[in-house]
């Protein structure tokens, strides 16, 4: 009786059977986000959220210490400290569009210089006096290497124009006068 239920299970696991096809048309790749505590190359500096493979990840970044699983409080501190920065970068921005304004308020700083013949002065007006010029009339300090000026070499009203940031310019009338 002991061999005759076997067959009998059988004949009925075999009878209610169906035959499933399970085919895949695409592979899977599995990503992880991570943030990264010290920079890497290829991926970005620290506190950089990237998309890695997992298995890189596992094998290579978090033994080494580079990088971290990121959850959602290491999210919300990225957003905060991305936020900080732009915060950050725009105030730079409106305190240049400040200057800039002061500046072109003014309008007219003077440079004293020697002079000989024909109006013509001794040596030339330098980017270093129209700052001089600027920071006794404003007690603003300018960058000399961001000033552009052209070559003056005679007493007269030029234009010149500094570059506070990358996004704002000044444009002021700068005076050459006989001392």
């Amino acid at each position: 009786m002991s061999t005759a239920a076997p067959l009998h299970a059988k004949a009925v696991q075999s009878a209610s059977r169906q035959s499933v096809t399970i085919s895949a048309t695409a592979k899977v790749v599995k990503k992880a986000q991570i943030v990264l505590v010290q920079p890497v190359a290829g991926l970005g500096k620290e506190g950089t959220l990237a998309s890695v493979r997992v298995g890189y990840f596992r094998n290579y970044l978090l033994p080494q210490g580079m990088a971290k699983l990121a959850d959602e409080s290491i999210l919300a501190e990225i957003k905060r400290k991305k936020a900080a920065e732009e915060a950050a970068a725009r105030k730079i921005v409106d305190e240049a569009k400040a200057l800039a304004t002061a500046l072109q308020t003014i309008g007219k700083f003077t440079v004293k210089v020697k002079v000989g013949d024909e109006k013509r002065i001794f040596g030339s007006v330098s980017a270093q006096d129209v700052v001089d010029a600027v920071k006794q009339q404003t007690t603003k300090e300018l960058d000399k290497r961001t000033i552009t000026l052209p070559d003056i070499k005679t007493l007269g009203t030029y234009d010149v124009v500094c570059k506070l940031h990358p996004q704002v310019n000044a444009t002021f009338q700068l005076i050459v006068a006989k001392l």
